[in-house]
């Protein structure tokens, strides 16, 4: 009997058992050229074909079913995680881009668009990886390398489905082009595991900007939402933005015929409990926390003369590239306190770093496969571990054919409003007790 390669390992205990992230790495890693993604908008999950040399840089690279993040922290920033929520930051600010249009174009302040032009100009970096809209299918975004200042603006904004980014990192290796890159936390997780593991393109990738996510979905979840705005079908469609206009923006589809259809897009969230990927509900790591400086929207400044983003600055390559963009003016910026950066995203660090711990414990209880991490679970109150079992509970059922019938029954706005108003009502609260807890923790002090 031959022996299992590399690749039918990483099927097995990754992709079969439900731990893929779909960041794409493997198929990146993959020299031979073995590995694909063949249904980008259903499933997402990387295929073998013929060809392994037993190389192993899939499987070392996957971050699906394990990352220790202290070894890269250290690594990475010369120290491990000052910051229960936020990881390791020299400094915290509040920014946006200073050229209005691509402030506008941004999903919140612009910020990732305008250091990944400014790097370009300053001759810093020759191009990007990003994850752009498809060239033959507008709706959905791919990863691609973007060599001019047109590709990274056509790049600019969020794309709330799976989105493989690191199919690229073949190409980016063999580019020999000095590229920043610009993605998701899982995405990062597989770059620096691939890094780990010898990968060695010939020019370096930096800076590493790190985009916030609390969760990503299956394109189903953009399908369903379009059906409900009256686009049937995806062959009439030239563009899908799902934060345009005014921060913090609005699901918009704009067709052949002219017309645009859009929803905000705090009520294009209701589709999250019903197409979310599972694994998106075991990720502890809400802000890039090994990228080179992380950016999310910045919501203190949220009403006050457009869209804001918040900036974690981790390493040197990253405060440097920051700070020289506010030199060079791509970039207005403020600094802030660490602790008012944590208490901007207090509700979705609530479902990271509290109820991501517990969600672990509560399906591994289960028999289900989950991913493990080297950092601590906090400790719970009672209340919030019987809260989880009730919000798992909805992300299973909701998921289910049976939930996903209801929510394409539902009424677009009416349950948009609905969702809203919780989210609403869930950053008050978790905001309100994140500022009781670091009272007490000044207290103790």
């Amino acid at each position: 009997m031959s022996a299992e390669r590399p690749v039918d390992i990483l099927l097995r205990t990754v992709v079969e058992t439900g731990l893929c992230t779909r960041c794409g790495t493997c198929v990146g890693a993959c020299p031979a050229g073995v590995l694909s993604i063949r249904d980008p908008m259903g499933d997402c999950l990387p295929e073998a074909g013929d060809g392994c040399t037993s190389c192993g840089l899939c499987l070392a690279a996957c971050p699906g079913a394990q990352l220790a993040f202290e070894p890269f922290e250290r690594e990475l920033f010369g120290e491990a995680a000052s910051h229960g929520l936020l990881g390791v930051v020299r400094s915290a600010w509040i920014a946006h881009a200073s050229d209005p249009g691509v402030r506008r174009g941004g999903a919140s302040g612009g910020v990732v668009t305008a250091l990944l032009l400014d790097s370009m100009r300053r001759g810093e970096t020759g191009g990007a990886a990003v994850f752009a809209p498809h060239e033959s299918e507008p709706w959905r975004g791919w990863g691609r390398i973007a060599r001019s200042e047109d590709e990274i603006r056509a790049a600019a904004q969020s794309r709330y489905h799976l989105s493989p980014l690191n199919t690229v990192l073949g190409e980016a290796a063999s580019s020999g082009l000095p590229l920043a890159y610009a993605g998701l936390p899982c995405q990062i997780h597989g770059l620096r595991r691939l890094e780990r593991a010898g990968w060695k393109p010939r020019s370096p990738v930096r800076p590493v900007i790190g985009v916030y996510c609390g969760n990503n979905l299956y394109f189903a979840g953009t399908a369903a939402v379009m059906r409900k705005l009256g686009v049937k079908r995806l062959d009439g469609v030239e563009r899908i933005a799902y934060r345009e206009g005014e921060w913090p923006g609005s699901f918009t589809v704009r067709t052949s015929d002219g017309r645009a259809r859009s929803v905000p897009k705090l009520h294009f969230n209701q589709a999250i409990p019903f197409y979310v990927n599972r694994r998106c509900l075991f990720c502890v790591d809400l802000a890039s926390e090994l990228a080179d400086l992380s950016v999310g929207d910045g919501w203190m400044k949220e009403g006050i003369g457009g869209g804001w983003s918040v900036v974690l600055l981790r390493s040197e390559a990253g405060e440097r590239a920051f700070r020289e963009a506010i030199a060079s003016n791509a970039v207005a910026a403020e600094e802030i306190s660490v602790e008012d950066a944590a208490r901007m995203h207090a509700h979705a660090f609530d479902l990271k770093k509290h109820g991501a711990f517990l969600r672990l414990g509560l399906w591994r209880r289960f028999g289900c496969a989950v991913p493990l991490y080297d950092r601590p679970a906090p400790r719970e109150p009672a209340g919030r571990r019987a809260a989880e079992i009730f919000v798992s509970a909805q992300f299973a059922l909701a998921s289910s054919r049976c939930g996903r019938l209801l929510f394409a029954a539902l009424p677009l706005g009416a349950t948009g409003r609905l969702f809203a108003a919780i989210r609403s009502l869930w950053m008050r609260r978790a905001s309100r007790d994140a500022g009781r807890g670091r009272s007490r923790r000044s207290r103790g002090a």
